[in-house]
């Protein structure tokens, strides 16, 4: 069928839904290894689609007088290299599980339109400035199902990839030649379908009405995303592979901790290559909790906890392992050396919360933050009251990472400045 005879009005739209939006998510195969004389900058992001309950994460000393939590006993050989954060949030977001999703963009799906930038998160706007010097622009892991975290410009989700076997695959196991060569094929005709319906959308364009105009233009966004990831795929396509510095990761369903640390290691992995330098991993709440010895509740009835012994209990064992995953992820890069002596820690930003502050009351306040690693000022809580209504937006420690990325902006979602004169 031609390109022309479809391209008429009413089916131009329907495509909007997302059925052209098909497109490979990631180029394959990460580049042998970093070229800068100087370590480059890295993020890793994981969030929690149920957060962390508040009177087991937050520590009670404020600056220096860092006194950890049970909760966050396991981090305590990092308390010189990390910041935790209390009383951040993103102003207008709630709506509970519905809100979690702009973890990383302090805008909700819907809030979208009011925001120049969109609600494009931390992660992918990092990608849209430095995602073209890797083979993978960014990784994004999952692990339960759950929401998206990482959002396109253009408000696509990008979706997650939750077997840590095919990402180690994707990242460092060689294509067949034949493989290959129809991958080349499929982007040179990418290229060509992307400028016939760059071509029919101006046709078009003059012939629409308001709702029809907003319609395209989340399209045409759609379509640069997806023009922008199939230029970095045909520019890395003959380049060499990266070795992994390690096996392929192992895990048996035994328990659900073993795929979290799966997905943590293959990021470390491909971190080391240079596979990527920006990498997201979402814990849903379809974690299979109950094979961990002692629980015999899901994890959604168990962080809807209230005043139960048992249910606060076995949510404690469960949010206890997975920062413990975190602390076994943080010493794979303190162990792992970059360019220039220093470790992969020292010149990797890990942020580790949730767009949920409390999901017994479905609250999407106060949100539970660690940083960690990056060449911050570490080793501090820090604690932002309310200054009348006014809250301190997570957005702010945003800015500051952008910036400590290299990346020069002064604004980012809800933003209202930045964290420098605490973490720079």
């Amino acid at each position: 069928m031609k390109l022309q005879a479809i391209m008429n009005r009413k089916h131009f739209l329907q495509t909007l839904s997302g059925t052209a939006l098909t497109f490979p998510w990631f180029s394959k195969l990460a580049l042998h290894g970093a070229e800068a004389v100087k370590a480059p900058r890295r993020l890793v992001c994981i969030g929690l689609d149920f957060g962390l309950r508040p009177e087991s994460f937050f520590p009670v000393g404020h600056g220096p007088e860092l006194e950890l939590t049970p909760l966050l006993k396991p981090l305590e050989r990092w308390q010189k290299k990390m910041t935790v954060f209390s009383q951040l949030d993103h102003p207008g977001v709630q709506g509970g599980h519905y809100g979690v999703h702009a973890f990383l963009s302090g805008v909700r799906r819907e809030q979208a339109a009011g925001f120049a930038d969109g609600c494009v998160s931390l992660d992918q706007l990092v990608e849209e400035e430095l995602g073209g010097l890797t083979r993978f622009p960014s990784l994004c892991l999952g692990v339960g199902g759950g929401d998206a975290i990482s959002w396109t410009r253009s408000g696509i989700a990008v979706p997650k990839l939750e077997d840590p076997s095919q990402a180690f695959q994707l990242l460092f196991k060689p294509e067949p030649y034949s493989a290959k060569e129809a991958r080349r094929t499929e982007l040179a005709e990418n290229e060509s379908v992307l400028s016939l319906i760059a071509q029919d959308a101006k046709r078009i364009a003059p012939l629409l009405d308001r709702w029809d105009r907003e319609k395209m233009d989340e399209f045409m966004g759609a379509m640069r995303d997806f023009e922008r990831a199939n230029a970095t795929n045909i520019a890395w396509l003959d380049k060499p592979l990266p070795v992994a510095g390690g096996e392929k990761p192992k895990w048996d369903n035994a328990g659900c901790m073993d795929r979290v640390r799966a997905n943590l290691d293959v990021a470390a992995l491909a971190l080391q290559a240079d596979a990527t330098r920006i990498v997201t991993l979402n814990i849903g709440g379809s974690l299979p909790v109950t094979n961990i010895p002692g629980i015999d509740r899901g994890y959604h009835d168990l962080s809807h906890s209230g005043q139960d012994p048992d249910k606060l209990r076995q949510l404690h064992v469960i949010e206890s392992a997975l920062v413990a995953e975190l602390d076994h992820f943080l010493e794979r890069l303190a162990t792992l050396k970059d360019i220039g002596g220093s470790s992969l820690l020292d010149n990797t930003t890990v942020v580790f919360g949730s767009g949920m502050g409390n999901a017994s009351s479905h609250a999407n306040t106060n949100l539970p933050v660690v940083l960690a690693g990056g060449g911050f000022k570490h080793g501090r809580h820090l604690f932002f009251p309310k200054q009348g209504r006014q809250q301190t937006p997570l957005c702010n420690l945003f800015v500051t990472l952008l910036q400590q990325m290299g990346i020069q902006r002064d604004r980012f979602g809800s933003s209202t400045g930045n964290l420098n004169e605490f973490l720079v």
